[in-house]
């Protein structure tokens, strides 16, 4: 009887380590690059937005502003729960050339802030774009890639608007910034996109055929 409450206590036991020690593991250095690009990036789309909506010249910019600020104000907030999750450290503030640009957007006013606005954000949601796909094809951690599977759509359909507004307006398409992170930090052109959208599109379907083939143990 003894021998019998001993194994049971010990099995029990290790229905608990063993969850702890697989949480305990450490991401990849491409799984925290992605992370912190993102949280920059969000960080700069959150301050570029609340600027969008008191200096746009357009309803049209000042909407798009308060788009921005609403949902990466929510994709932030999942990257900061997967970082907390995987004991990633996450920068305080935008990088250099996103605190570059949002004194550009301070310096700026009436249309000629429109016109700089549209342009670098489709750059900036562009990079953000191609962190996310990274993220997706080299990632190790199931919690990232999931993340940057669900920020995928919100910000492919932010870019979707801004080549939009610029359309409007009567703005260029890319001005060249880099500013989607410390892992996003290469310059995009409007027709990149409909390639980026669709490799992350094929991406996510091959997870999901993938799962739905999957033999399920007894």
């Amino acid at each position: 009887m003894m021998i019998k409450r001993v194994a049971l206590a010990l099995g029990l036991a290790g229905m608990f380590l063993v969850p702890a020690t697989a949480a305990q593991a450490a991401p990849s250095d491409q799984d925290a690059a992605y992370l912190r690009a993102a949280h920059q990036s969000n960080l700069a789309e959150i301050a570029g937005g609340k600027l969008a909506q008191q200096k746009g010249a357009s309803e049209e910019v000042k909407d798009l502003g308060a788009r921005f600020v609403a949902d990466h104000t929510k994709l932030d907030a999942a990257v900061r729960q997967t970082a907390s999750q995987l004991d990633v450290d996450l920068p305080s503030a935008p990088n250099e050339k996103q605190q570059a640009l949002a004194a550009r957007y301070q310096a700026t006013s009436g249309d000629d802030f429109d016109a700089l606005f549209v342009s670098t954000q489709m750059d900036a949601h562009m990079a953000a774009m191609a962190n996310g796909q990274r993220e997706i094809a080299r990632g190790n951690d199931a919690a990232a890639k999931k993340n940057a599977r669900d920020a995928a759509p919100v910000i492919a359909s932010h870019h979707e608007l801004l080549d939009n507004a610029a359309r409007e307006l009567g703005v260029p398409a890319s001005i060249g910034t880099g500013t989607g992170g410390q892992a996003a930090d290469r310059t995009f052109t409007t027709p990149v996109v409909a390639l980026l959208s669709l490799g992350v599109l094929l991406m996510v379907a091959a997870a999901v055929l993938l799962r739905r083939r999957r033999p399920v143990q007894a």
